[in-house]
């Protein structure tokens, strides 16, 4: 497996167990998360691809990672960002993968 695989695989069990993960782990996720989208979409740009992303995404997964590595943290709002990041990870190596062809 590819490690943007590994790493999709990493947030989606985390997001399934994350009563176990600790705050900080689970910021540190979703920054890593985040910096694996900005390289995508940067690597799609340098292309000549334009990728829609979701309006504010970025923005509302920076404001969830600052709430994440908070002890009172709400966990589920946490984990279905978790999710929602692994999705568009998914989706920007799938047109990552298309454009090389």
């Amino acid at each position: 497996m590819s490690q943007t695989t590994d790493f999709v695989a990493e947030l989606i069990y985390a997001a399934n167990t994350i009563d176990d993960v600790t705050p900080f782990e689970r910021r540190r996720l979703l920054e890593s998360g985040m910096a694996i989208v900005a390289a995508q979409r940067e690597l799609l740009e340098l292309r000549g691809n334009i990728v829609p992303l979701q309006p504010d995404f970025m923005q509302a997964m920076a404001k969830l990672a600052e709430i994440a590595g908070r002890d009172n943290g709400i966990e589920m709002l946490i984990a279905v960002g978790m999710l929602n990041l692994a999705d568009e990870i998914r989706r920007l190596r799938v047109l990552c993968k298309a454009t090389e062809a």
